[in-house]
């Protein structure tokens, strides 16, 4: 059984920015407890010193990690700190015991605190939505990540604590890659076997070569699907991506529950991967166009599939994919932790429409769902 945080004499931060200001706020005795401020840079870092303390590249405090009566708290506010803490460990694997992370079933992710989204009413968890969800899912791992999301506490604002965990608690879940099939055990295809993938929210085509080493068709017929035009560039300018599939296409919109001009914001740190498609602008002159998958010029072959992971969009757009789903049963994997009542409402719906699916839930970070044609 893990010791708690309280029990340890001393704290050390991984990280000293936004993160880290809130968790010193939360944690009882921090300013006597606190003794030192890492991170991972050179001399690169934008924030030098937190609360007194100078930010130090974690090589110049090893001595203070080989501190048995010392914890390290990752204080972290990132998309990548899984992958961070990964990197740590492969380091200085001897904290593993002693280190507590954030935990990520909060179902919000803490990094979008801030997000329009995080004023949206969640569903009660006492809901019978979340009982009848949870009763699609059969498979051990998907109904332990489906309790774990439903029994974190929920973070619903930036006045809200964060529930830290030890890590070894949870590291078996503790992911940020995105699972697009990527895991899932097809049966295996016929030589000539087709498939078309319709990938919404491609961004920089980071998710191509995954999921076309993913599935099992030897003939793919990919689609990009992205509206922004920093990252339709990157995509063309990947040499990679051309080889992955015998034909690539990009499709420049967004995807939606109508055919419609909509705004588009992105978040304050500029990143184009956290973009998404919001209801009014200060700037009018920042739409893009979206379209319903139902409308989208696609010469269909062979086996149907579609990823979403459209910040926030992923209801919207099933519900202009209506007729391509009961029509062509497609596989589908659905991005579910960009909302707070996604978790319930995409499955929910899915299963509206009659196709007769086996459902499956992976990630952490990156929480998808797996809707599995019988």
């Amino acid at each position: 059984m893990s010791k708690s945080l309280n029990n340890y004499e001393k704290i050390i931060f991984f990280g000293g920015g936004v993160m880290a200001d809130r968790l010193y706020k939360q944690i009882d005795d921090i300013d006597k407890k606190l003794a030192a401020v890492f991170d991972l840079l050179d001399d690169n870092r934008k924030t030098k010193e937190f609360n007194g303390f100078k930010i130090q590249n974690v090589q110049n405090i090893v001595t203070q990690l080989q501190d048995e009566n010392t914890a390290i708290v990752v204080a972290i506010g990132h998309f990548n700190v899984p992958l961070f803490v990964e990197q740590l460990l492969d380091r200085y694997g001897f904290i593993e015991d002693r280190l507590f992370v954030v935990n990520p079933y909060q179902s919000l992710r803490f990094f979008f605190s801030e997000d329009e989204v995080a004023s949206e009413k969640r569903i009660p968890y006492d809901n019978e939505k979340y009982r009848k969800v949870e009763k699609f899912f059969t498979d051990e791992e998907s109904i332990r990540t489906f309790k774990k999301l439903v029994s974190s506490k929920p973070f619903e604002n930036i006045n809200d604590t964060y529930e830290l965990i030890p890590y070894n608690e949870i590291k078996d879940m503790y992911w940020c890659s995105e699972n697009y099939w990527c895991s899932h055990k097809f049966d295996e295809a016929q030589e000539n076997s087709i498939a078309t993938v319709i990938d919404c929210g491609a961004y920089i085509g980071d998710s191509v070569l995954p999921i076309c080493n993913a599935i099992p068709e030897k003939k793919i017929h990919y689609n990009a699907v992205e509206p922004l035009k920093e990252n339709i560039a990157a995509i063309k300018n990947d040499p990679q991506i051309k080889t992955a599939c015998n034909d690539f296409r990009i499709i420049e919109c967004g995807v939606g529950e109508k055919n419609e001009k909509l705004f588009f914001s992105l978040p304050s740190n500029g990143n184009t991967e956290g973009g998404r498609f919001i209801n009014e602008s200060k700037d009018s002159n920042n739409t893009l166009d979206v379209k319903r998958i139902d409308d989208l010029d696609i010469d269909y072959k062979g086996t149907i599939y579609i990823k979403m992971d459209i910040e926030g969009s992923e209801l919207s757009a099933l519900k202009g994919s209506i007729d391509t789903i009961k029509k062509r049963k497609p596989y589908l994997a659905i991005c579910l932790y960009h909302r707070k009542n996604d978790l319930v409402e995409i499955p929910l719906f899915i299963d509206s429409l009659g196709v007769k699916y086996d459902y499956y839930l992976r990630g952490g970070y990156h929480t998808i769902l797996w809707a599995i044609p019988q």
